[in-house]
């Protein structure tokens, strides 16, 4: 793993420029990513080229111009904005003499930074291994000499060998895990569905995400002002209008092009995005590349199977601008600051008007001794209220859907005091006479 957080990290920075997409855009997220990774920019070198070279990407010119600018700053780690290929990147590091990495091991390091828990630290280490494994031949002889080895390899296998089956031993081990947690998350997402819908927060890296989820649930996650500070999902409870309650998740933040070996690692957490009922997309609109950052984070959705989930677009930080902002402001399109607080309230009845069926509230009465069907009211929905009548008898408030309560009066011994239900039956029953 290449430790970029060392004080000492110098880097030079080579730009290819590209004729696809905004390449200002492009050079500032660039730029950021390496900002974010604690390497200090010494040098950029900007390489226009119309024919990219297959040993090294760039020509002998513009290597010796990078070399020159790399000796005189002193710089010990060169990145490329461009993917390179395994030879290109041991050619270059041969030319240069220093470290050279390209934007996907970039973004690679800057998750192993963030990683925190064990979940996530297994996903990171899944995707650089996964990364690593194509890139096997870095130019160093001890890895071509065949070396013997009692138990430890087959006959005549070479260092280099060895060192691709270990590392395919280490994904299989990292993958069977992570299976067990996907199906862990699974079963948890399945039981806390039954009780309340999912919102899932998403959005481009650093958009105030965290932010907002600390607003909406009273929570005191980590917000930092930096790219990828959340990499496992988060869940709280959030209390709507008309005394409705919801699950609201808060996820990974996206970027334009994400690695698909990030993509493949942290399948299971992005699980809670694509199971979701409702997205949140928050949008930055301080942020000038607004809508090329929108336009990712939906290519992103689109790559997951998420982008049939109905969207709530929030535009956040409206407290940073000056003037007031041209934008539709309507259920499906809301203008906030999860700092301040502003257009909360509005966000709220919009979640709740998008989830879907409405619950309806009902009075259920139960003997004290029925617990089996008490822990069911309790798994199927959301107590309000709960209050004992007498020494036998239970009465629980509670938010059900209309599917739910029915499914649960057939199935189990219940008495449904009062409901919207019974007040719904009726009215059908009249227009049917």
């Amino acid at each position: 793993m290449i430790e970029l957080k060392e004080k000492s990290t110098n880097a030079h920075l080579v730009i290819v420029k590209s004729s696809k997409g905004s390449i200002e855009y492009d050079n500032e997220e660039f730029i950021s990513l390496t900002l974010s990774a604690g390497a200090a920019v010494k040098g950029i070198t900007y390489v226009d080229l119309r024919k990219f070279v297959r040993r090294s990407l760039i020509g002998k010119g513009k290597i010796k111009e990078i070399k020159d600018e790399v000796d005189l700053n002193c710089a010990d780690l060169i990145v490329f904005n461009y993917s390179l290929s395994a030879s290109q990147e041991r050619n270059l590091e041969q030319y240069f003499k220093i470290r050279v990495i390209d934007r996907t091991r970039l973004i690679l390091d800057i998750f192993a930074q963030r990683a925190r828990t064990n979940t996530g630290k297994l996903q990171v280490e899944l995707a650089q291994l996964t990364h690593l494994s194509t890139r096997l031949i870095r130019g160093w002889t001890h890895l071509e000499r065949q070396k013997g080895g009692i138990g430890l390899r087959g006959p005549g296998e070479t260092q280099l060998e060895t060192d691709r089956r270990l590392i395919q031993d280490r994904i299989k081990s990292i993958k069977s895990k992570l299976q067990k947690i996907r199906t862990q998350r699974q079963t948890t997402r399945k039981s806390r569905n039954k009780v309340m819908k999912n919102v899932a927060l998403v959005g481009y890296t650093n958009a105030g995400k965290t932010t907002l989820f600390n607003t909406l649930c009273g929570a005191n996650a980590m917000a930092e002002d930096k790219l990828f500070a959340t990499l496992d999902p988060l869940f709280r409870p959030i209390n709507l209008p008309k005394n409705r309650k919801a699950i609201l998740s808060d996820t990974v933040g996206f970027i334009k092009e994400l690695p698909s070996e990030l993509i493949e690692a942290f399948l299971s957490t992005l699980e809670e995005v694509s199971n979701a009922d409702v997205l949140i997309h928050v949008l930055d609109v301080s942020d000038r590349f607004m809508f090329e950052n929108k336009k990712s984070v939906n290519e992103v959705l689109s790559t997951i199977g998420a982008d049939k989930i109905p969207v709530i677009n929030v535009y956040n930080k409206i407290d940073l601008m000056k003037e007031k902002i041209n934008l539709i402001n309507d259920a499906n399109n809301i203008q906030i600051s999860a700092q301040d607080g502003l257009g909360i309230e509005n966000l709220l009845h919009s979640i709740s008007k998008k989830i879907k069926p409405e619950p309806i509230t009902a009075l259920i009465r139960i003997n004290i001794n029925q617990s089996k069907e008490r822990a069911l009211i309790y798994s199927q929905s959301s107590v309000i209220q709960e209050n004992m009548i007498d020494n036998n008898l239970l009465e629980m408030t509670v938010e059900i859907d209309i599917k739910s309560l029915k499914k649960m009066k057939k199935y189990i011994n219940i008495d449904v005091v009062e409901s919207k239900l019974q007040v719904l039956e009726q009215k059908l029953k009249k227009n049917q006479e």
